[in-house]
């Protein structure tokens, strides 16, 4: 009889992750989906809040980030920072992937934001209810970013927070917040949450339920585009309309 054959952890895919700060919900939402033989390669760039001093210093450690994670031979590169990628313009991101591209090897790589944009175009969704953590300035940076991309919002509603505890933003809120926007204008596809800080994958299944639309936790977004560019199945079903969609 033959011995089995011992696999390392991460054989089927390791996913590399650049956090703007410390890496708390993104492991733990992480494994709640992950198939057999998917772990994350993360590391943090230190920022310490959203102002533009702050955005400055991390994207000066942005492409060092994606230079060490290819040296570690991850299999996909994944920058998950959306409020220093919308604060500097539309289509933003199309540039900071071409310098990813210089310095990662050949892995492929994306944004958190783009694993949103693309989230959206899987489930068919154009207009968007978001609620987020930002500021009222970088809510209207969001707005002007994704409405370049082609989509619209119904309602962009803020939940009180502060960058050093996002993890800490109740349930309730987020999903009081999501259910007043809606009721406040019905018309959109579906709830999006752009925070993979927040403890939004909890909140995913009980807001379907209310409004039968899909919700797009970031985190989940961010998961599925690095399987999908990988080829990598076996997420179960149970986790919301989008993971559902490309569950087995």
């Amino acid at each position: 009889m033959h011995a089995p054959t011992l696999l390392l952890p991460g054989w089927r895919a390791r996913i590399g992750v650049i956090s703007p700060t410390v890496l708390e919900r993104i492991p733990l939402d992480f494994q709640r989906i992950a198939p057999e033989g998917a772990m994350l390669c993360g590391i943090t760039t230190g920022m310490g809040g959203w102002a533009e001093n702050q955005y400055g210093q991390a994207l000066a450690q942005v492409k060092d980030s994606v230079r060490y994670l290819a040296a570690r031979k991850v299999d996909f590169i994944l920058h998950v920072a959306s409020p220093i990628v919308v604060a500097q313009g539309p289509g933003y991101d199309r540039v900071l992937l071409k310098e990813f591209a210089e310095v990662a090897a050949g892995i492929p790589c994306t944004t958190t934001i783009r694993a949103a944009l693309d989230a959206f175009e899987a489930l068919g969704a154009r207009r968007i209810l978001a609620v987020t953590p930002f500021h009222e300035r970088l809510n209207g940076q969001l707005r002007t970013f994704v409405e370049a991309e082609g989509f619209a919002f119904s309602r962009l509603v803020g939940v009180p927070a502060l960058f050093d505890f996002l993890q800490d933003v109740p349930l309730d809120a987020l999903f009081r917040a999501a259910l007043a926007a809606a009721a406040d204008d019905p018309d959109f596809d579906a709830v999006w949450i752009p925070s993979g800080q927040l403890p939004a994958v909890e909140v995913v299944l009980p807001l379907e339920a209310r409004l039968r639309k899909p919700v797009v936790a970031q985190n989940h977004a961010d998961f599925l585009a690095a399987f999908r560019a990988l080829g990598v199945s076996g997420v179960a079903r149970g986790h919301g309309m989008l993971l559902d969609r490309f569950a087995g």
